[in-house]
């Protein structure tokens, strides 16, 4: 949910054109470059509110597709890629977010601009975050804040966006694997790389148990700025192990024993893990069932510029090695975050207040969604034995097997962060994204109550 202020979320309150492009003194040798963004965006003031997280920082999805790619250019500016940055770096960093200042408050005034347009055309598809940021940016740098006279820039950017983009790649796939010697070459190399994947041996001793202390520090609280470096530190490791890695890979071998069943995970329908197909199922399959081709359209539609995406052909094939890699995950961070994920997942149950948890990550989100109104009626009603309307059912459902919909909405969005390279090798970026994905879960949930509840109003 995109937070609405009342009044600034900010410590100190100063327009954009007020703040000075200079870098706060005494930056740390090995500084967390979050830190770096968040310090700098806190410093623009008010104005982008919508781009802003509840505590004023900014958003992932602001960070990865504003900040990121054109206010610091990392293709072009590596050095600011770095989990941790040195002193100059963050002086340099800081500088480029505040002298952007007035394009990223311009860039929040088109996104409400698009939004509200959004809702006029009755669109639903894709997220709106991730396909309007880039270019509610360019919009700011090539023209300014929107003017109240122009209602042409708003309808054109989406219908360019929606239209034109979205179903010539969506007709392209559609004609391409409508070719049954296509889809015969994409069924040989998932033969083949299905097989490639092995899990290595004596996975379950000392690495395991090594990872689950690792993460133990990872998804823990890190008090201060040697802690938190600490912590960064650790999770570069858990990256570099292989458990991950080998956790996947045996999750299709039916006589090893993982920690957790892929299946009471909602990862997948069955144990062992099948071979996924090249094409049919359906989008809602479990995330580990579904085929080549419906995970290519999810990429799709998600897409934000098709140019920056392979041609289709390539892109089948690069998502047939994707679905044979452990988790159906190619990279390594996405991989160990998924696990991260799993950890996490398995303890959070909002309706039973007796389940603790070990992880204070986990801790902290469990707490946030045991105060959600609606997991507080929904505890109410069964304490109670009352009856419980169909749809609000499900939500209790959801709620009492949690780590289903939060694993299914998690490997979704990294899913969609392998196909476009995003790295989750930040560990603050990688804890966001986890607690970012129990939020997403809740607001599902309560979209769907309140749409329960305007059926029984209409009726």
């Amino acid at each position: 949910v995109l937070p609405l202020f009342s009044e600034s979320p900010y410590s100190v309150l100063m327009s954009a054109e007020s703040q000075l492009a200079t870098a706060p003194e005494g930056w740390a040798v090995g500084h967390p470059r979050r830190s770096v963004i968040e310090a700098a965006w806190r410093a623009i003031g008010p104005g982008v509110e919508v781009l802003s997280s509840d505590d004023g920082g900014p958003l992932t999805r602001t960070v990865k597709r504003i900040i990121d790619p054109l206010v610091l250019r990392l293709r072009s500016n590596p050095q600011y890629s770095a989990p941790v940055v040195a002193a100059d770096t963050a002086a340099a960093m800081h500088d480029l977010i505040i002298g952007s200042a007035a394009e990223l408050c311009s860039t929040a005034v088109w996104f409400d601009a698009l939004k509200l347009e959004r809702r006029r055309q009755r669109i639903r598809s894709g997220n709106a975050q991730e396909l309007y940021f880039p270019v509610c940016f360019e919009l700011a740098v090539t023209k300014g804040p929107p003017t109240p006279h122009d209602h042409e820039t708003a309808p054109a950017t989406l219908r360019e966006i929606h239209e034109s983009r979205d179903r010539t790649g969506m007709e392209q796939l559609h004609q391409y694997v409508a070719s049954p010697d296509v889809v015969a070459a994409l069924a040989a190399q998932l033969e083949r790389s299905w097989r490639d994947v092995r899990a290595s041996e004596d996975v379950w001793s000392n690495a395991t148990a090594g990872l689950v202390a690792e993460l133990g520090t990872v998804l823990g609280a890190a008090a201060g700025h040697r802690a938190a470096v600490a912590r960064q530190r650790v999770w570069s490791a858990v990256i570099a192990d292989a458990t991950p890695y080998n956790l996947g890979a045996a999750a299709r071998d039916e006589t090893a024993e993982l920690p957790w069943s892929i299946v009471e995970l909602g990862l997948s329908s069955v144990a062992p893990q099948r071979q996924p197909p090249v094409a049919g199922g359906a989008d809602n399959d479990r995330p580990l069932d579904r085929s080549v081709v419906n995970r290519v359209r999810a990429t799709l539609r998600r897409a934000l510029d098709r140019d920056a995406l392979p041609d289709i052909p390539l892109l089948c094939e690069e998502e047939v090695d994707r679905a044979c890699a452990p988790w159906g995950l190619l990279s390594e961070d996405k991989q160990a975050t998924l696990v991260a994920g799993i950890e996490v997942a398995v303890e959070l149950a909002p309706l039973d207040r007796s389940v603790a948890s070990r992880y204070a990550l986990a801790a902290q989100v469990q707490a946030r969604l045991r105060k959600e109104a609606y997991v507080l009626h929904a505890r109410r009603y069964l304490a109670e034995g009352g009856p419980i309307h169909p749809r609000q059912q499900q939500v209790v459902d959801d709620l009492a097997s949690y780590a289903q919909p939060y694993l299914s909405r998690l490997w979704a969005r990294l899913h969609g962060r392998d196909v476009w390279q995003e790295p989750c090798e930040d560990v603050d970026d990688m804890r966001s994204l986890l607690e970012g994905v129990a939020r997403s879960v809740s607001l599902d949930h309560r979209q769907r109550i309140k749409s329960m509840l305007e059926l029984q109003v209409a009726g």
